[in-house]
């Protein structure tokens, strides 16, 4: 089941505290900035967008996913194509949208439960880890490819944004193995036969970083 979750999906789901719900210190963050990062890479993958000299073209809008049709939108009427940072400005495009949208889609696979809460005229929504949640499952798989760097581009993108979004900690809670997975990870992206997409994945992290 796990394979069928997007990278957004499956970066939110980690980011998630196992016992309080909620999306824990380390990531609260940068987890907006990260999903939607997550979701420029899933376009690219997909031919969606494509990035050329470090900004993204709109090449084909048909797309599942009502987030990234969102994203689209929004690319599609730009008047020119504009780099990844551009459209990681807050005011651009709907950080609190696009994390909806991924709430509700793991809530819809029962992933997570939402629950409503409120403090004065502000209301928003907390997520809990719903019973057999596919977190295990994800962080064994993100061990395997820290190990062993994968070939597949949607599985190349998760790695390398486990860092932006501060979930190293989730994988490896001892901090030597952290800062050896960190050493991997960096090692993989800076690797001069990296291939297109880690390169394009690179820029994306560097936008989020910035």
């Amino acid at each position: 089941m796990e394979n069928q979750l997007t990278l957004p999906e499956r970066l939110l789901l980690l980011a998630i505290r196992p016992e309080k719900g909620g999306i824990s210190g380390t990531s609260s963050m940068a987890i907006d900035l990260v999903l939607a990062g997550a979701a420029i890479l899933e376009m690219l993958i997909a031919g969606n967008i494509r990035m050329v000299d470090r900004r993204l073209e709109v090449t084909g809008e048909n797309t599942g996913s009502s987030l990234n049709a969102y994203l689209l939108g929004k690319m599609a009427a730009s008047q020119k194509p504009r780099k990844t940072e551009y459209w990681l400005n807050s005011f651009r495009i709907s950080m609190k949208r696009i994390r909806g949208e991924v709430y509700q889609s793991l809530s819809q696979q029962r992933e997570i439960r939402l629950e409503e809460r409120r403090f004065l005229f502000f209301k928003w929504q907390k997520p809990f880890l719903s019973p057999g949640n596919h977190v295990h499952q994800l962080v064994d798989r993100a061990k395997r490819l820290i190990h062993q760097p994968p070939g597949d581009s949607g599985e190349i993108c998760f790695l390398l944004l486990l860092e932006p979004a501060q979930l190293l900690r989730r994988i490896y809670p001892e901090r030597s193995m952290r800062k050896t997975a960190a050493l991997k990870i960096k090692q993989f992206r800076m690797a001069e036969t990296s291939p297109d997409m880690v390169r394009q994945a690179a820029v994306v992290v560097k936008a989020i970083n910035m």
